[in-house]
């Protein structure tokens, strides 16, 4: 048992290599401690979990790759108890999401009872076309965050003022492609004046590359990232996705992974009950149980490749483009790196 401070000695642990990881589930907040006294430490367990518990789904967006007719292999005791065991494993955060989550029945009360039983943190990725005032306020102080993705046709505005008036801790996600850069300072700023304060800007995975920010645009919106981050400087987070990778360097960020996390930081749940390393990742394994979910963990260094499709953050310039500028570090010497610490 590592020695804390008293302000922190409440939070929860999570062992990582050489350090130890302090989370607070109620309000997000982390702290990480390392020194002498957790050289000894490794990490037993992925810090989260994505599931995406059903593939249903009541838009159909077209760069969306999952079959909506797929039928989902959980039911709320099945998923419960996973991640109950999952959460005694060490795990710290499930982040559902699909499909749509609130199509999938009793995905409320399922929230409900893992925040009173379980000591994980439950996050949401939604629409917000099924979240009604009834469902927030039944979830109301227990979800970490609620995500809402921001398309053309899904009302996005009225959702927003619903999560403000009932005060949920809520942040956007931001899919840009080429036909959303030219508008991204608008909508960012639309959306702080309406009371939203986490923006999250995605990338696009998937073979479609209209969809791609070509190489000069990924410049662009680095620019107008960093610009933003300036002016919104205490107002709203403006965050990056991971699989941007390499393309976002030069845009100053509080940390400096050394890789995405997929497989190591994080494992992605099916709806057909498939471990992957990422949603986006080709690599597959059937689990019944969380001991399942640990077996395949603890092989991890298998789950270090890069996705097939186009715009991972593992494949060498993201599977697009040209080379990036002379000096940058490439992600097979990123992935390289991780494994050859993985060894040690």
């Amino acid at each position: 048992m590592v020695e804390l401070p008293r302000a922190l000695a409440s939070m929860r642990r999570f062992e990582l290599d050489g350090a130890l990881l302090l989370f607070d589930r109620d309000t997000g907040l982390c702290a990480r401690c390392d020194g002498p006294e957790t050289a000894h430490l490794r990490q037993r367990a992925p810090r989260f979990v994505q599931l995406a518990i059903t593939n249903r789904c009541n838009l159909a967006c077209a760069f969306c790759y999952r079959d909506r007719r797929a039928n989902s292999a959980w039911t709320p005791e099945s998923a419960f108890e996973l991640l109950r065991d999952l959460a005694e494993a060490g795990v710290l955060e499930v982040a559902f999401g699909g499909g749509e989550p609130f199509a999938f029945p009793g995905m409320a009360e399922l929230v409900c009872r893992l925040y009173e039983q379980t000591p994980l943190a439950v996050n949401l990725t939604t629409n917000g076309l099924l979240l009604t005032t009834e469902i927030l306020r039944q979830i109301a102080g227990k979800i970490g965050q609620l995500r809402l993705s921001l398309y053309e046709d899904n009302d996005w505005p009225a959702t927003v003022a619903r999560l403000v008036e009932q005060r949920t801790r809520f942040g956007i996600n931001y899919l840009v492609t080429p036909a959303r850069l030219p508008r991204l300072e608008v909508t960012v700023l639309d959306l702080v004046a309406r009371g939203c304060r986490d923006v999250l800007l995605l990338s696009y995975n998937g073979h479609d590359h209209a969809l791609h920010l070509g190489p000069t645009q990924a410049r662009d919106l680095a620019q107008r990232v960093r610009e933003l981050s300036r002016a919104l400087r205490g107002r709203c987070g403006l965050k990056l996705d991971v699989c941007w990778g390499e393309r976002m360097e030069t845009v100053p960020r509080l940390l400096d992974p050394a890789d995405c996390g997929a497989g190591v930081e994080f494992v992605a749940l099916t709806s057909d009950r498939m471990l992957r390393p990422c949603s986006y990742h080709h690599l597959a394994f059937p689990i019944e149980s969380a001991q399942d979910v640990l077996r395949h963990w603890s092989h991890r260094r298998t789950m270090l490749t890069a996705a097939r499709d186009p715009g991972c953050a593992r494949l060498a310039h993201a599977g697009l483009g040209p080379p990036p500028p002379h000096g940058a570090l490439h992600a097979d010497s990123l992935v390289e790196r991780l494994r050859q610490q993985q060894q040690r």
